[in-house]
């Protein structure tokens, strides 16, 4: 699903500039670019397990816990056996997450946020807009989420209060035309909630949008390099974003800038086209902030965020 979102642009960041320039407050100044090294490393997949799990199954950070969705929402422990439930007429998974602290798992309904309480096995309801895609901030206190983009196919962002259910939506904002390909409009997988519920960011396609949360402002940051998906990690400091012609673009989200672009492995072409030899592969951050997952082609791929280079794991232990 795509969701037609986006706002005014600001001035357009030019791509891939090879000199350095003064670094502007309004977030208009140039991309500067860095290659990653060729060089590689090889770490067991039991590092990466839990990770790679968490992509395909929602699972809390240390594993414990595992949420299940068969007519009602079941909650499991990691040896399979049952540790709690509560029923749901919904028909639709609009998403689902596990706060950091390990407290609350919460699950997005079409009419409202259910938050289960891990320690007393209690649910509670939020009743906010129909939203989906929701995420926790990492200290646990806000929810983030995206107007159900089958109702409102321009949505607003929403945050949430989870102590108390108050909740903050953002104003409409209007379509954002991606750069390479005209008709389709920027979509958003990936939101991160931080600054005590201040701040929000959306990553997606061709860049990711900011909102000011007590100002009400929008603010596009458009990467100009085609990018067909993104990510934005929890702390929402860093936004990923995967160019289908083999590059994975990675940003500075407080600077707006550019930080370093990484040439990844070659792969076949799509449907004989190379420049989409990467359409539609995601990025995803882990938790612990320091590696990004590809989840694509041949077993998938792990790049370290501070140096930029790439993990070999085998075997790769993914389930």
């Amino acid at each position: 699903m795509r969701l037609v979102a986006g706002v005014a642009m600001l001035a357009c960041l030019a791509a891939c500039q090879s000199t350095p320039k003064q670094t502007t407050s309004d977030g208009s100044d140039p991309i500067v670019t860095t290659r990653a090294s060729p060089t590689s490393i090889t770490m067991p997949a039991e590092a990466f397990d839990l990770s790679w799990r968490q992509l395909d199954h929602y699972l809390s950070q240390d594993g414990r816990f595992e949420a299940r969705h068969v007519n009602e929402w079941m909650v499991v422990t990691r040896d399979g056996k049952e540790f709690g439930r509560f029923g749901t007429a919904a028909e639709r998974i609009l998403g689902a997450d596990f706060s950091p602290d390990g407290h609350y798992l919460a699950v997005a309904h079409p009419d409202t946020v259910i938050t289960y309480d891990l320690t007393t096995k209690r649910p509670k309801a939020l009743f906010t807009p129909s939203v989906e895609s929701i995420r926790f901030s990492a200290d646990s206190a806000y929810l983030v989420g995206r107007e159900d983009y089958q109702k409102v196919r321009n949505g607003r962002l929403v945050v949430i209060d989870v102590a108390t259910g108050k909740w903050t939506a953002s104003p409409v904002p209007p379509q954002i035309e991606v750069s390479n390909d005209p008709g389709k409009y920027w979509y958003s997988g990936s939101l991160a909630v931080f600054d005590h519920g201040k701040q929000v960011v959306a990553a997606g396609s061709d860049g990711f949008l900011h909102w000011a949360v007590d100002s009400q402002k929008l603010s596009w940051v458009p990467c100009g390099c085609g990018a067909d998906t993104g990510a934005v990690n929890r702390a929402g400091s860093l936004v990923a974003l995967v160019i289908p012609d083999n590059r994975l673009s990675l940003w500075d989200v407080p600077g707006r800038r550019e930080q370093r672009v990484w040439t990844l492995p070659e792969q076949p072409p799509l449907n004989g086209d190379y420049q989409l030899r990467y359409f539609g592969v995601e990025p995803h951050f882990t938790e612990d902030g320091k590696w990004l997952l590809l989840d694509g082609g041949e077993g998938g791929q792990i790049w370290s965020i501070p140096d930029g280079v790439r993990v070999q794991i085998q075997p790769r232990g993914k389930n």
